[in-house]
């Protein structure tokens, strides 16, 4: 079985639907009214083959995290996560490559960066979006009480 690569892309646009359904693994299905974050072609013969599509749709995905920063930490990963059936053991070669060009590009990225005290300013900034968040639905309880 041969395998058609997806092209390679950038992926800025308006909407954030739009920029996911461009991905070359997430489609929309008409049983579901949000898309599936894991269509993935027949499986492949050629279980190395199949662990290069699965690596090529991993960089897709690292390209969108790139080009989309504003939305890193939104669950994407998650979602792909949801929707792939680890049962279906013919396709195990694509998301074995996807999930080990993941971990080797987490691995490239930890390198960087002091792991830790980074996971401290992100404790951080939580700890304050929380507290925020809290002080403002305070602030329009007053505001809403009769005086």
């Amino acid at each position: 079985m041969f395998y058609t690569l997806p092209p390679r892309r950038r992926y800025k646009l308006a909407a954030r639907e739009q920029q996911e359904t461009l991905l070359p693994f997430v489609r929309y299905l008409p049983s579901r009214n949000h898309p599936h974050y894991w269509q993935m072609p027949a499986a492949a013969e050629n279980y190395a083959l199949a662990c290069a599509y699965g690596r090529e749709c991993a960089a897709h995905l690292l390209q969108w995290l790139k080009d989309n920063p504003e939305y890193v930490g939104s669950g994407l990963l998650s979602r792909v996560a949801r929707d792939i059936d680890f049962d279906d053991h013919s396709q195990r070669g694509h998301w074995m490559g996807f999930f080990n060009y993941l971990e080797h590009m987490l691995w490239l990225g930890a390198r960087r960066v002091q792991v830790y005290r980074h996971l401290d300013n992100q404790h951080q900034l939580h700890d304050a979006q929380t507290l925020r968040a809290w002080l403002e639905a305070r602030r329009q309880r007053r505001q809403k009480r009769p005086r």
